[in-house]
């Protein structure tokens, strides 16, 4: 069961929260040293805080030893002034007694629910219920869980035949599945809900909305993970399902099969019942490294082992000497490694454990020992060799000692000092024929490797992904010129694959290998809407449409070309990339991908799953705004009265009355860049050169943690902690039916059960809650350092807000120095280059 931890007790309790809650209740005359005194946390000040402020008596509830949750029921009892005494009395908990509360403040008939064998949140299903006027009797059973009564409640409410769900017996999730089936038209058999769990009903329901015939694998019995993959293989077009889609393979085995299928990958090789979902990923990161697995296709190997014969096979290192299933992967890591350094293995691997391998490769040859003792000795001190072993001199003894060296006894010394390659014969009769006693001479010289070159390819249409309008004017940016996409033909080359080659390896004058560092091959391209051909190095397109770069994947979609769009009535609507060669005015378009527009738009909705780019204006009024919603960037020369709503960067000249909302970054390009009027909200940071008007009474710009953001995230901490406080009290239950140790009282182990199964429905919402809090602080984190980057000037009447700091501009403000707007010691400051000026 979930507790609470030492981390929740002090996220209430950050001083700086405590210090602002008990300085807001000072400013309601509050007695901020008493309630300090108390060590309050942050919601129980809040809950003094808002008692004080509505004027009802806060001594009744304001007790260190009560619970904030329990602080705010009090509070809303007092503030509506019901009286709540006699169902205290009937021992009722805090959340049920909150229940109760708001029915009888809607004046229903709480005797409906104000029952003790309905836990709070059955209450809440049943007097939502009451509320929407529809018949609670069909759920009004202690027996339902609440996730069962809202789904009826929701179904009574839509008009929904409840009849084929409202069942004591059946899940929550079922239920769920088989209403929002029957409100998408879909009855499902009574003996698939009978014999399908609720994953495989979803499935089924999936794919009735999206068209998709999978009734022959649902006869066959294949479960909700293999039918999704079959689902989304059909949708992608995929064919041969039968043939490598195999009944033994699990959904996640099927996910890999399907990634292949995706990229033209002969997923024969890897598409058999025998490998796991691991080894099936492991050989289609080696297809789509243009690899030859055949190394390590075999399904005695480990994933992990798989990986690092990849590896291996990836950076051209001969993975014969450690592919032996006797390896584990630990010991393969240590040998693949030490090969790609360029060193030998030891002869006697196969009899050595982990532990031992790295130690025994570290440790020098005897071979080594016997050269560094000869070259102690005085023939040895006659040679020399540099530190890298690139390089080994002889030196002749001068006198007549140095007469009696011959060619075979230098070539012999050598030997002994282990000088194996690179030696020249030439140099060392020379040496010898001249006399050169006393004289370092060099007699040997090793060959540096010359490594390989990388794979690269070389793409033959421009299909860049950013957008880069002319900007050579200064003053502000041309977008008449920007080529967005490239229009495609069916068959025309994309791209040609250069291999990497392997380059060449040297050695040095102990006749050790250096290995040429080979170069990397580079994944074969992924994407949609193109094709690799059989020599596995050309790409070209298999449909006609427009292309572009996204993501770092090639996209060719299909394209639906209008000349302009001008008070069309029927709302257009298309799957693939919109784009208009004129104007657009008075328009609804819905596109999957991209909606580029040549000339302007006014007074028109916009939707796209890709890109919207406009070369002219996006112009509303008053009264008709135009709205923009995309999945990436907004682009255009000019915004006016719109609201707009996008994933990725808002880029233009100038943003004038509109309400934006950008993921990425807003940038208005230029000398002129202005942003004036509004609400401009971006997530990542904003730049323009003028900020503000004379003619505007006021502009809002928003960056970094937005409120939106904040706020979310205060709710999420605030139900967390409630979450923890419900299930204390579910815990408090526990304690109590302890008691009941008699196994034959049959309601005391029913009401043992409901506890378990409310406290287990809770922990699963606490965890959803935690994962979405994770979410929202890595985001939060992401965004921590946004700016406001005016380059120039800013107007009087310019709000700025970062995070739920503000600060309200109240002189023009010219500079040369460029002025930013940034977060600084817990504030939001305003500098004139690096000057602070104003803060919040």
């Amino acid at each position: 069961m979930a507790v609470i931890t030492a981390d929740e007790d002090k996220s209430l309790y950050q001083p700086d929260l405590i210090a602002n809650e008990l300085l807001l209740i000072k400013k309601q005359g509050g007695d901020v040293e008493k309630y300090k005194e108390q060590n309050f946390n942050i919601y129980q000040l809040a809950e003094i805080r808002k008692g004080l402020s509505t004027g009802v008596n806060v001594d009744t509830y304001a007790k260190p030893d009560v619970p904030w949750n329990e602080m705010e029921e009090i509070r809303l009892e007092l503030q509506s002034g019901i009286d709540m005494s006699s169902y205290r009395e009937a021992g009722f908990d805090i959340m049920q007694l909150a229940e109760i509360r708001e029915g009888l403040s809607e004046n229903l008939d709480v005797s409906e629910y104000a029952r003790p064998e309905f836990f709070s949140d059955q209450m809440k299903q049943i007097r939502l219920g009451l509320m929407a006027g529809v018949p609670v009797i069909f759920y009004q059973d202690e027996r339902f869980n609440w996730l069962q009564m809202q789904e009826i409640r929701i179904g009574l409410e839509h008009g929904t035949d409840i009849s084929q769900y409202a069942r004591i017996d059946m899940p929550y999730m079922k239920m769920r599945v088989i209403r929002e089936s029957l409100e998408d038209g879909l009855e499902l058999d009574e003996r698939l809900i009978r014999n399908k769990d609720a994953s495989t009903l979803e499935q089924i329901h999936i794919a009735f909305k999206e068209k998709i015939d999978i009734s022959e694998y649902v006869k066959r019995n294949f479960d909700a993970e293999q039918l999704e993959q079959i689902r989304k293989a059909k949708q992608e077009g995929i064919e041969d399902i039968d043939r490598y889609f195999l009944f033994g393979m699990r959904g996640e085995c099927m996910h890999e099969v399907r990634k292949g299928l995706e990229q033209n990958l002969d997923v024969s090789i890897y598409a058999d019942e025998k490998y796991g979902w691991k080894q099936m990923r492991e050989l289609r990161l080696g297809l789509e490294h243009q690899i030859d697995v055949t190394p390590y296709a075999k399904s005695l190997y480990r994933a992990d082992q798989m990986y690092e014969i990849r590896r291996g096979l990836e950076n051209n290192v001969d993975v014969d000497l450690y592919k032996s299933m006797v390896h584990p992967a630990q010991e393969m890591r240590i040998m693949r490694k030490w090969l790609e350094e360029g060193k030998t293995l030891p002869s006697n691997l196969s009899k050595l454990f982990t532990g031992q391998l790295q130690e025994e490769l570290e440790k020098p040859a005897d071979e080594e020992v016997k050269a560094w003792q000869f070259l102690q000795t005085e023939e040895g001190r006659l040679i020399d060799i540099s530190e890298d072993k690139m390089k080994c001199y002889f030196t002749l003894p001068l006198g007549a000692k140095g007469t009696t060296y011959t060619l075979e006894k230098v070539i012999k010394l050598l030997y002994s000092a282990r000088v194996r390659r690179g030696v020249s014969r030439k140099a060392i009769e020379e040496m010898i024929l001249n006399k050169k006693f006393g004289v370092k001479t060099l007699v040997a010289q090793g060959k540096l490797p010359v490594n390989g070159t990388d794979g690269y390819y070389e793409f033959l249409m421009n299909l860049n992904e950013d957008i880069q309008p002319d900007l050579s004017s200064g003053d502000v940016a041309d977008f008449s010129r920007v080529k967005v996409f490239q229009e495609v033909k069916l068959g025309d080359k994309l791209a040609i694959y250069h291999p990497a080659t392997v380059g060449e390896d040297g050695f040095d004058v102990n006749g050790k290998l250096l290995k040429a560092k080979p170069g990397k091959g580079k994944p074969i391209l992924k994407g949609q809407g193109f094709m690799m051909l059989a020599d596995k190095q050309t790409y070209v397109s298999s449909l006609a449409g427009v292309g572009r770069i996204l993501n770092g994947e090639i996209r060719i979609d299909k394209a639906k070309t209008y000349e302009s769009l001008i008070n069309v009535k029927d709302k257009i609507v298309y799957d693939g990339t919109i784009w208009v060669k004129g104007d657009v005015d008075n328009v609804y378009i819905q596109a999957k991908g991209d909606v580029v527009v040549d000339g302007s738009v006014s007074c028109s909705d916009i939707h796209a799953g890709g890109r919207v780019f406009v070369k002219k204006s996006i112009v509303g009024n008053v009264n008709d705004r135009v709205s923009i919603t995309a999945g990436g960037m907004v682009a255009a020369a000019h915004l006016d009265t719109a609201n707009i709503k996008c994933k990725g960067d808002l880029i233009s000249n100038d943003c004038l009355n509109c309400d934006v909302s950008a993921d990425g970054k807003v940038v208005m390009l230029g000398e002129k860049g202005l942003v004036s009027g509004g609400v401009v909200t971006s997530l990542r940071g904003v730049e323009t050169a003028v900020l503000g008007s004379k003619t505007v009474k006021e502009t809002v710009v928003r960056t970094g943690i937005t409120e939106e953001l904040d706020y979310e995230y205060q709710m999420l901490l605030k139900n967390v902690s409630r979450l923890y406080a419900e299930l204390k009290t579910y815990e408090q239950q526990r304690v109590k039916l302890q008691s009941f140790n008699d196994n034959t009282n049959k309601q005391a182990l029913q009401i043992k059960i409901k506890v378990n199964a409310e406290s287990a429905i809770k922990e699963a919402e606490l965890e959803t809650l935690n994962e979405r809090k994770k979410d929202i602080e890595k985001e939060m984190e992401s965004v921590r350092d946004a700016k406001v980057i005016v380059s120039r000037l800013v107007f009087s009447g310019t709000t700025v807000k970062l995070g739920n700091r503000v600060l309200r501009v109240h002189e023009i403000v010219e500079t040369s120095r460029g002025i930013t707007f940034t977060g600084k010691d817990g504030g939001l400051v305003m500098l004139d280059g690096e000057k602070p000026i104003a803060r919040s």
